[in-house]
């Protein structure tokens, strides 16, 4: 699962990202912060994309976190 920042500028620095995903049939989602993107990764910095790989240890989480993604609408 990636997780963008909605709030990232300039846009160049990941408006590849979104189309990559796509083209791979990876979920992607936006948050509007940055700095709240980070803290949820346990950073003290601003964050502007996080990627989230399935793992034994919290695979039921990850699973209830991937069906949401999903039924998310695809950005415009």
């Amino acid at each position: 699962i990636t997780v963008l920042a909605g709030d990232t500028l300039p846009i160049d620095v990941y408006c590849h990202i979104p189309i990559m995903c796509e083209d791979r049939s990876l979920p992607y989602a936006y948050v509007p912060s940055k700095s709240d993107l980070g803290a949820a990764a346990g950073s003290k910095r601003p964050t502007c994309v996080i990627m989230i790989k399935p793992h034994e240890e919290y695979q039921e989480t990850y699973d209830e976190c991937l069906e949401e993604v999903g039924a998310l609408p695809l950005p415009l």
